[in-house]
């Protein structure tokens, strides 16, 4: 499901570039929070189906191509972050930016908490 996610996300960045926006417009155009936006291509934060529609529709692509695997060098040309270097199995990728995105919800909820500066 997380893999999932984060192709979801990856194609959200790309289309969202491909589309000449930029994310705080793409998010008012759905009434979302930049923050929120870039949540989502970060894939932690998961919109619902009905979301996920309206996200392809404001893109005028389809669902199907949101989820669809592209070569890393798409990813990579939208600035993706997880798709910079190469990792040794699937199973290694996965792992790593599993616990990337613990990391970063650690990092979120210490400043949500007041025991982390933003600086």
């Amino acid at each position: 499901m997380r893999e999932q996610s984060r192709v979801f996300g990856n194609n959200l960045q790309l289309y969202v570039k491909r589309a000449g926006l930029g994310i705080e417009e793409f998010a008012e155009k759905l009434g979302y929070t930049e923050y929120e936006v870039r949540k989502i291509m970060d894939a932690r934060l998961i919109p619902d189906c009905g979301e996920k529609v309206q996200i392809a529709e404001a893109l005028g692509v389809s669902l199907e191509t949101l989820y669809e695997v592209l070569d890393d060098q798409y990813y990579e040309q939208a600035g993706c972050l997880e798709c910079r270097g190469r990792f040794s199995t699937i199973e290694s990728k996965q792992e790593i930016l599993d616990l990337f995105d613990v990391y970063c919800d650690v990092q979120e909820t210490l400043l949500e908490e007041g025991l982390k500066s933003s600086v």
